[in-house]
């Protein structure tokens, strides 16, 4: 579709509504931070046991993020479910991150916990849920926008110009994501509301010094989504996306969201697959990720078409890239490849963020430019836990 055909309002209607709700939910947390801090002492009292996080889909990507930032900061954290999982023992923490808070393996390995004596502590959207119910702590985030429409019919799921935000969770997701940043650094500090304020702070000013220069200058994201939009009608042809270190994590997140319009969104495991005409989507915050740019030399050998994320835009990243989208968030042109893990301890995911929540709006600006509906998009979210 040309650039006259469309405008960017369900971009950043998108875009608008993600900031928007997380900015009501940090209000919402320091009108009563007596359970942020309860939600920190608890992780604060594990230090010399061990971190668990549990979650499905998106839910547990961003659990993974919350992991990885609490190991920064010194903390030994396993994740249920995956190879490498831990034992949980006495004293441990289980952290569960589920939107609904029924999600079956979620509550199972809760319940489980729970027999081990260890503690859990719950970031969902229903305080009457199952999991919160379980918990010794929770934390409430938003799961969903909803609307009335002249009917009285409640519809969930979109932003207020109709364009499909979901299927499930993404205000839960994107919220979860900048709270458990907020968490991280209230953990660094003796106040733990301070240093979540702080934290959230900076990852907020990223996302809204994005959102101006995308104002500023939409031929970029304009370019950007138009490169991605056709491959929701080219089944022969696949979608990669990649990143390194946390960056991974959020290709990881953006590929369940992006499979959603249709795309053929292939996992790096199958890049031996790659051919001629197929995209990358590359994410580095510095730009100079040794493995991102080995990504994308490979795949320029390949004539793909090659598209990046970053905050610098005269990296070599950048200059590799056929379409560029400037994220604000990192201030130095340093690969976490080369980083100390005392370099890393007080590092703000700022770009993350943004990133996150600029890939989700591209997502909505396509669904309502091809008219793809919530429902078609929920059919092709995965339906086996």
């Amino acid at each position: 579709m040309s650039d006259q055909k469309y405008n960017l309002e369900s971009f950043y209607s998108a875009f608008e509504l993600l900031v928007k709700t997380a900015k009501k939910t940090v209000n919402s947390i320091n009108e009563n931070p007596s359970q942020l801090v309860k939600f920190c002492n608890i992780i604060q009292q594990a230090k010399e046991n061990r971190i668990h996080l549990v979650g499905m889909g998106r839910s547990g990507k961003v659990g993974m993020l919350f992991g990885e930032m609490l190991k920064n900061i010194g903390y030994e954290v396993s994740y249920l479910g995956k190879s490498l999982a831990k034992p949980v023992r006495a004293n441990d923490v289980v952290i569960g991150v589920t939107g609904s808070g029924w999600t079956n393996f979620t509550t199972k390995a809760i319940q489980n916990a729970i027999l081990r004596k260890a503690k859990i502590l719950v970031i969902t959207g229903d305080e009457k849920s199952l999991a919160a119910r379980l918990a010794d702590s929770i934390m409430i985030i938003p799961r969903g926008y909803v609307r009335s429409t002249s009917s009285g019919i409640n519809s969930t799921g979109k932003t207020p110009l109709g364009a499909p935000l979901t299927p499930l969770g993404t205000l839960f997701e994107m919220t979860t994501m900048a709270i458990g940043f907020g968490i991280v650094a209230g953990l660094r500090e003796d106040s733990n509301v301070k240093g979540f304020n702080e934290g959230i702070n900076n990852i907020l000013t990223a996302v809204d010094m994005t959102l101006h220069n995308i104002q500023k200058n939409e031929t970029s994201v304009r370019q950007f989504i138009n490169a991605i939009e056709p491959y929701s009608l080219r089944p022969h042809y696949n979608l990669f996306i990649f990143g390194s270190g946390l960056d991974s994590i959020i290709a990881s997140i953006s590929s369940i969201r992006l499979s959603h319009l249709g795309i053929h969104v292939k996992s790096t495991y199958d890049w031996r697959f790659r051919k001629k005409g197929d995209l990358l989507i590359s994410i580095s915050g510095s730009g100079v990720s040794s493995r991102t740019l080995e990504q994308v030399k490979s795949a320029k050998q390949s004539k793909m078409k090659i598209l990046s994320l970053t905050s610098f835009p005269e990296s070599n990243l950048a200059k590799d890239s056929d379409i560029l989208l400037e994220i604000e968030g990192r201030h130095e042109e340093v690969s976490s490849d080369f980083r100390e893990i005392s370099d890393m301890s007080f590092f703000i995911p700022s770009f993350e963020y943004a990133a996150a929540i600029a890939l989700d709006s591209c997502v909505a600006q396509i669904a309502n430019n091809l008219g793809i509906t919530e429902e078609s998009m929920r059919a092709e979210h995965a339906n086996i836990e």
